[in-house]
């Protein structure tokens, strides 16, 4: 049988094939999806690449805040980020697109009827084909019960397909979520939250557990606990896995030893995923070739991952 496109890609490190082919990208911080090229070349800035490593979370921030966001803040910079992230799906073949949007962002753009609208032409303009989920997304350090009485304009749309939780783990206790993802199930939306990423494989089952999660973004931390996986393996519990952006904060020590080969070698379901590509500077095509080059996963276990990407969960 002939390899795919795809596979070829990898083999032959041919950046065009591996662009050419479907792909998907399932976990994507809006405001940081374009690419550093996007934004230089819209406000005549040149800007430094990102070091080797950050100091975790707070060091990533502290970088972005320091030489990025000075030149794209505010509202307009916002804009011109989100329209940057579609140009980016466009460019990459991206088939399957879920990107988180918060809602102070929605209400910057005027409510959920004008931000619907405004990000409706960036789709249509760079990227018509692509399925796109929109993710409504909360930082954990948020008021919960502020959070959950408003959450049903957001939802009452129609609009948006999945539910997040990101900002650092360990902030609250996962109970303290649930009155989000109970109106999450209300509305029948995928229940996401990042967990595992620099947390432990215990946390992992015990959010999927508590909050009756569908998908962990991350998650890498279950690759400590045979039972873990099994769990995560049984439940078809899916990981949108970010390699580069986990190598970069140091949650992984690098790409050959990345916590994927463990979860994928125990039967764990895992996409491949940018993450913060405006600061990580690692585009989806390159996080499967990065992954290869190492001799993480082989290139027909990347094709399989490639594959459940676009197609979506297996339960």
């Amino acid at each position: 049988m002939a390899n795919s496109l795809f596979i070829e890609g990898l083999i032959e490190n041919d950046r065009y094939k591996l662009l050419a082919a479907p792909k998907s990208d399932l976990h994507n911080h809006s405001t940081k999806g374009c690419s550093l090229a996007w934004v230089e070349e819209r406000t005549g800035h040149s800007f430094p690449k990102p070091p080797l490593r950050f100091d975790g979370l707070e060091g990533m921030q502290k970088w972005f805040t320091s030489y990025i966001k000075p030149f794209c803040s505010g509202y307009e910079g916002i804009v011109l980020r989100w329209e940057g992230a579609f140009a980016e799906a466009g460019r990459n073949n991206i088939k399957r697109l879920a990107m988180n949007f918060g809602a102070e962002e929605i209400e910057l753009a005027g409510g959920i009827d004008d931000f619907r609208k405004l990000i409706e032409v960036f789709r249509m303009k760079h990227c018509p084909e692509t399925d796109f989920e929109p993710e409504l997304t909360y930082i954990s350090s948020c008021d919960i019960d502020e959070a959950s009485d408003s959450i049903d304009k957001y939802l009452q749309s129609g609009y948006f397909k999945s539910i997040d939780v990101c900002g650092g783990e360990n902030i609250r206790p996962f109970e303290a979520f649930l009155p989000l993802y109970r109106k999450a199930e209300r509305y029948h939306l995928i229940k996401r939250m990042h967990v595992g990423e620099s947390g432990t494989a215990d946390d992992v089952r015990r959010a999927v557990e508590l909050l009756g999660l569908d998908e962990v973004h991350h998650g890498i931390g279950a690759a400590g606990s045979k039972d873990t996986m099994r769990f995560l393996a049984d439940n078809h519990i899916q990981l949108n896995v970010c390699p580069s952006s986990n190598v970069m904060l140091g949650y992984a020590e690098d790409y050959k030893d990345h916590p994927i080969k463990t979860l994928v070698d125990n039967g764990v379901e895992v996409t491949i995923n940018t993450d913060d590509l405006l600061i990580i500077n690692s585009s989806i095509e390159n996080e499967y070739l990065k992954l290869y080059e190492a001799g993480t996963l082989t290139a027909e276990q990347l094709e399989e991952i490639r594959i459940r990407g676009l197609t979506g969960r297996s339960k």
